[in-house]
């Protein structure tokens, strides 16, 4: 096996200064770099990545700290991050277990999680005492945090807007809004919902909100479907969403309830795509007896018929610019503490245009 001190015999130089040339570490002649390194290629000598990290202080890797993988939008989010950590010659690796604790032996430069909900939580258990570089994917949520984290925001305002936009420009007027939370959550597409529909349903606002979520389906024997995949981790309450699953039963909900709005906003597009399925199973026809919309983009919006109209967070750009926001902080560079991601609607053909 090749080693440092070979090179340095052949470059004719010390081995201090073939590790300054290797490592990028320290000012090396720009010709005695350039025959260091033809050297180095010459003889086949690769640095020990582990051996590399130890002297650098440094691995090259870059943690994504998520359980829901299942969800079409957070491998999108992660296909974003492995290309722009590639770009600057870093990795991606992945954690889904929610285990903090396994954070103190995994080799990693930073921390990019999911949610604020879930940052939160971190930063107040392990993250008290271990320092790591964190950002933060964000939805505009309420949530404060122990100590300054970067976030990288989606202004969820602007998107049910954008989604309320289209439907209005397509005629509708009388728009249900089908969602995985009570009716009192703070979530900020309710919120946002309310504001825009207030002048049309006033104080009813609720008969055209469905959740599906055990507070507001107290009664109702189908919510335990879901109940039973909650379990309690590292104190938190988390919840592994059947969102597609939570859509069939919104979309028997509507049906049953006889709501008389002529679209429905879905809380996401896996949330969509299971409303589309009951819709088809009990007879009702996408656009053609009800439109709907979902917020995400997502990849796999474009595999159900009729193809999804949503409102695009491009969550791949979300997840690149998380890693660009982490490793300006490795690299010491001054970052903003909310940053920006793009959102468009992305027309399908689930809305139909009423005369």
């Amino acid at each position: 096996m090749v080693t440092r001190k070979e090179v340095a015999r052949k470059a004719g130089v010390s081995v201090s200064v073939v590790s300054r040339a290797m490592n990028n570490s320290g000012y090396v002649e720009a010709e005695k770099k350039k025959r260091i390194l033809e050297v180095a290629d010459k003889l086949g000598y690769y640095p020990h990545p582990v051996a590399e990290a130890l002297q650098k202080r440094r691995t090259k890797q870059l943690l994504f700290f998520c359980k829901d993988l299942r969800n079409s939008f957070y491998i999108d989010m992660y296909q974003g991050m492995v290309e722009a950590a590639g770009k600057r010659d870093y990795m991606m690796v992945f954690n889904g277990s929610m285990d903090f604790e396994n954070i103190r032996n995994a080799m990693i430069d930073g921390i990019i999680m999911p949610n604020e909900v879930i940052t939160r939580h971190y930063l107040d258990t392990v993250g008290k005492n271990y320092r790591l570089p964190v950002v933060s994917a964000s939805y505009g949520s309420p949530v404060r945090f122990s100590r300054s984290v970067p976030r990288v925001e989606i202004d969820m305002e602007k998107v049910m807007e954008l989604a309320v936009k289209e439907l209005r420009a397509n005629g509708h007027r009388r728009l249900a809004l089908a969602m995985p939370y009570p009716f009192r959550c703070t979530d900020v597409r309710r919120l946002a919902f309310c504001s825009l529909m207030e002048e049309v349903y006033g104080d009813r606002m609720k008969d055209y909100y469905i959740g599906i979520h055990r507070e507001d389906l107290a009664g109702d024997s189908r919510i335990l479907a879901f109940l039973e995949e909650e379990e309690p981790e590292n104190g938190m309450r988390l919840l592994e969403e059947d969102f597609f699953g939570k859509g069939e039963l919104a979309a028997q909900l509507f049906v049953e309830r006889k709501i008389d709005a002529t679209a429905v906003v879905a809380f996401n597009d896996e949330f969509a795509l299971g409303m589309c399925k009951r819709f088809h199973a009990l007879g009702i026809r996408v656009p053609r007896d009800i439109s709907l919309i979902g917020i995400d983009g997502s990849s796999a919006r474009k595999y159900q018929d009729p193809c999804l109209t949503s409102v695009g967070l491009f969550p791949e750009k979300q997840g690149a610019k998380c890693v660009n926001v982490l490793l300006d902080m490795l690299e010491g560079k001054k970052v903003k503490y909310i940053s920006g991601s793009p959102v468009k609607l992305v027309k399908g053909e689930s809305v139909k245009k009423l005369d």
